[in-house]
């Protein structure tokens, strides 16, 4: 107790919130990396889309599925310094995957990598919590998530520029800044954290809290995140193999993220005054639009893009609104709820990617692309319509 009352505790201010969100940016720029790679490395080992999707699976389960249990620890423990080292060597195991001298080791890269990631999100959010400006912390949220965003956005371009310029064996360069940037996280003390519990809940696990209307709240969004992870993991293969270069397919493709940080922003603005439900439903029905035009065009003319931006804005602007339904649920579990929004839905997403990619195997990613992530949303839209809206019970004191 003596050690907990010590504990020396990061200041409220904006300058620490825009850290965090520099923090989400280092975190989610090196979970990119691998689907600009994945074209490279496809050529280099002579790997399927299946195969590739598998690749990326590797990573997404290690780093996803392992978020819900770092957030239920998080909730009771003070675990805060695996923030900060999440950052760090989740960037250098990210930028070593051009380094690896065979199919196994770039596996146990890859692993490595996903298992390094995983604490970022679950502590984050607390830490985000500690240090946002009272009666701010919806727009402190917001500003976190958006560094995420940007960061997993713009990393397509960046990389592939880079590594058409210095090559993939260097990538390890690009994990300096991510370095020093989870220094500051602790010389700040963001990573010092104060678990708040309830001592009666203490045995409950992942799988007890898995129940009710959140455990169809999480199938919808997995369904969502189907649509998300596939475009994520398929498009850049998609377009190189139609003929456009590197470059051009890691543009596309941040065109479509650079719409997820539009889409995250507005609709979490929006579901203030139009509600969750509402909100959640809208983005889904975009999303549907926006993949439609796309795969009827299926190339990097202006509507396509246009079309990627939606569908972007669309496919992720369902996120900040599902975390907040998840945190009304289960406000006295805000970091495992959030990790599941942020964490298991997407893993399971890449998990569903492998059909996507075991059908374009055979009939090509275009048609596997319409035939699977298509009526994967339009189920997800029927899920929401038949669950509760949770009510808002604003002093009730959230985690997150």
């Amino acid at each position: 107790m003596a050690q907990t009352k010590t504990l020396a505790l990061p200041k409220v201010s904006w300058g620490n919130v825009s850290l965090m969100s520099v923090g989400h940016f280092c975190s989610d720029f090196f979970c990119n990396v691998l689907p600009v790679m994945l074209p490279i490395l496809a050529q280099r080992y002579g790997i399927s889309y299946s195969q590739s999707a598998a690749l990326f699976m590797v990573f997404s389960v290690s780093t996803n599925f392992l978020q819900p249990p770092i957030g239920i620890l998080a909730d009771k423990k003070n675990i805060g310094i695996l923030m900060p080292l999440s950052i760090a060597t989740g960037a250098v195991f990210a930028s070593l995957v051009g380094l690896a001298p065979g199919l196994i080791p770039l596996i146990f890269i890859i692993l490595l990598s996903g298992i390094c990631s995983s604490a970022f999100h679950p502590i984050a959010a607390l830490s985000v919590y500690a240090v946002s400006i009272k009666r701010k912390r919806s727009l402190c949220t917001s500003i976190f998530i958006a560094g995420g965003n940007v960061g997993f956005a713009f990393a397509p371009v960046i990389i592939a520029a880079y590594i058409e310029t210095f090559s993939d064996k260097s990538l390890w360069i690009l994990s300096l800044p991510a370095l020093i940037v989870a220094a500051l996280v602790i010389k700040q003390k963001l990573h010092c954290l104060e678990p708040k519990h309830n001592p009666i809940e203490q045995k409950e696990n992942f799988f007890s809290l898995l129940k009710g209307n959140f455990l169809w709240l999480n199938l919808a969004i997995a369904l969502r995140s189907w649509c998300y992870c596939a475009f994520v993991v398929f498009l850049p293969l998609l377009l190189t193999s139609q003929g456009h270069s590197t470059v051009e397919a890691a543009f596309a493709l941040m065109i479509l993220l650079v719409g997820t940080v539009v889409g995250g922003l507005l609709a979490g603005s929006l579901s203030d005054y139009f509600g969750l439900k509402l909100i959640i439903q809208s983005t889904f029905i975009v999303t549907i639009l926006g993949c439609a035009v796309f795969l009827y065009k299926c190339d990097i003319s202006l509507i396509s893009l246009c079309a990627l931006f939606v569908m972007g804005a669309g496919m992720y602007g369902s996120t900040p609104s599902a975390i907040v339904w998840a945190q009304r649920i289960m406000p006295s579990h805000a970091a495992f709820a959030a990790s599941m929004m942020l964490g298991f839905t997407f893993g399971m997403g890449y998990i569903e990617s492998v059909l996507t990619g075991l059908v374009g195997d055979f009939v090509g990613l275009r048609l596997a692309l319409a035939t699977t992530v298509l009526p994967a949303v339009v189920l997800a839209i029927v899920i929401i319509a038949i669950l509760k809206e949770p009510a808002d019970e604003k002093k009730q004191d959230l985690k997150v």
